[in-house]
């Protein structure tokens, strides 16, 4: 016969006190080994929030053996950061269920119910707490999220053209960019698109490319600002053997010409030198090009699509740019809006990085809503290139399976809590910075003296505002 401890004899008493149809149990002793064999972190506390018992699941999460735990309070082991905050504490506190996302001393967090078990008062008797697998919530989740995108997008899911797929467009700005998409594609017009550093210009272009009726030739890509002036004539025209010193005596057939019978993109358009600006209006106007050193005109037959950043009319008024290659390639213009102007594909583009990064690196990561909220706040100036700069980043330096907001760079926790307070008034925003401010301080430091030197408070007001805060 097995010996109990006497915490043990008040798990005893816990379960025979309070599960239903006990008469029909076997024997308590071998509900209590199925309970001790369970995978999850389970802890009993009783009324007075001593801890009477835990799971030996609980030892290997947390790293601590039962006698170090067992019979002490909760109320202690929240002063010393084991639990913050202890769902246990905030059931008896509020004699009804509750379910947190609790951290703990080893930095990690995990998402935590406690259930109070009543006496005949109505008063409670027993805690019991129990962690849900952190990884299925957060997949489930995620899983959510993506229906949802599937479901606000139906429309754009359910195009004819299966291409359109790729683009995530919930917000109904990058839906109206799809549409002006399906019908530009179908003409062989020249395009002009504009947009932010970074917006997807290259995605979009194509995305065009594969839903024209050029989509089985060639889609060239050539960016004007990445090769230099000297280089740039004979990459895009081609040259003739010997054409100048250096020069490979085989020659050289240009992007242009490669592109022909498909699509030539020509991103950050607004670099092009003037001189080349010039000689590539005479190819689009008249569909021929004449190589660097040669005397033969070849014809050619592309469409242009031309992407840049930058204000042409601008550069246009500061002859910086021709007119008349402006109007030429502006006959169709496609606006691509920033990141921050569409905050309802932030956090599916997101999960789709995330996806990626998951596979790349082998891991099964997922995002805490917390990191959801401020991944949706934070302004992105960099577009989706930052976006997707970030989720890998996450996905490398997280140590836990579930990225936490402490995981975010500084700037953008930072920028995240700013537009959080931009909406709140003033007195709330307060109360939101130093809630802030002092629950950063504990997690970092762990007790209430650490904590108080680090915010230049007493100890006294520190534990009152780790009690207020973080428990």
């Amino acid at each position: 016969m097995r010996n109990y401890t006497p915490y043990e004899s008040g798990v005893r008493d816990f379960l025979a006190e309070s599960l239903p149809l006990r008469a029909n149990l076997p024997d308590l002793h071998d509900l209590y080994s199925v309970i001790e064999s369970m995978h999850d972190n389970v802890v009993i506390v009783d009324k007075v929030g001593v801890i009477i018992w835990v799971s030996g699941c609980f030892e290997k999460t947390y790293e601590i053996s039962k006698s170090e735990i067992v019979g002490r309070t909760t109320y202690d082991m929240e002063a010393e950061g084991f639990f913050c905050p202890s769902v246990a504490s905030l059931v008896l506190q509020g004699k009804q269920t509750v379910t947190i996302v609790e951290g703990n001393q080893l930095g990690g967090r995990n998402i935590v119910t406690g259930v109070p078990i009543y006496d005949k008062a109505g008063d409670v008797e027993w805690v019991i707490s129990y962690t849900v697998d952190s990884r299925y919530f957060l997949k489930l989740n995620n899983e959510y999220e993506k229906l949802n995108t599937a479901l606000d997008g139906e429309q754009i899911v359910l195009s004819p053209d299966p291409s359109s797929w790729g683009v995530v467009a919930i917000s109904p700005a990058m839906q109206r960019v799809l549409e002006y998409v399906s019908k530009v594609a179908l003409v062989d017009t020249n395009i002009l698109i504009t947009g932010e550093s970074g917006v997807g210009k290259n995605v979009i272009s194509r995305l065009i490319h594969k839903q024209s009726d050029r989509s089985n030739g060639p889609l060239m890509e050539i960016n004007c600002a990445g090769i230099p002036a000297t280089l740039l004539e004979s990459e895009l025209f081609g040259y003739e053997a010997g054409a100048f010193t250096g020069a490979s005596r085989h020659g050289k057939v240009g992007r242009i010409e490669l592109a022909n019978g498909g699509t030539l993109v020509l991103d950050e358009i607004g670099e092009l030198p003037l001189e080349l600006q010039a000689k590539l209006l005479q190819v689009i106007q008249e569909k021929k090009l004449t190589k660097l050193g040669g005397t033969r005109a070849i014809n050619v037959d592309f469409r242009l699509i031309a992407a840049t950043n930058q204000n042409l009319r601008s550069l246009v008024d500061k002859k910086l740019f021709r007119s008349d290659l402006f109007f030429r390639l502006n006959v169709l213009h496609l606006v691509i809006p920033p990141l921050r102007e569409r905050t309802e594909d932030i956090v599916p583009l997101a999960n789709n990085v995330l996806e990626e990064a998951n596979g790349k690196y082998s891991t099964n990561k997922y995002f805490s809503p917390e990191v959801m909220d401020a991944l949706e706040m934070y302004s992105w100036p960099g577009n989706v290139r930052e976006l997707r700069n970030v989720v890998e980043r996450l996905v490398i330096i997280s140590e836990q399976l579930i990225i936490a907001e402490e995981d975010l760079p500084s700037h953008i926790q930072d920028g995240a809590f700013l537009e959080r307070e931009n909406k709140l008034p003033l007195k709330n925003a307060l109360h939101e910075l130093e809630k802030k401010l002092v629950t950063r301080a504990f997690h970092k430091h762990k007790t209430t003296v650490a904590t108080a030197k680090a915010l230049g408070i007493s100890q006294p007001s520190a534990a009152r505002k780790i009690t207020k805060y973080c428990r």
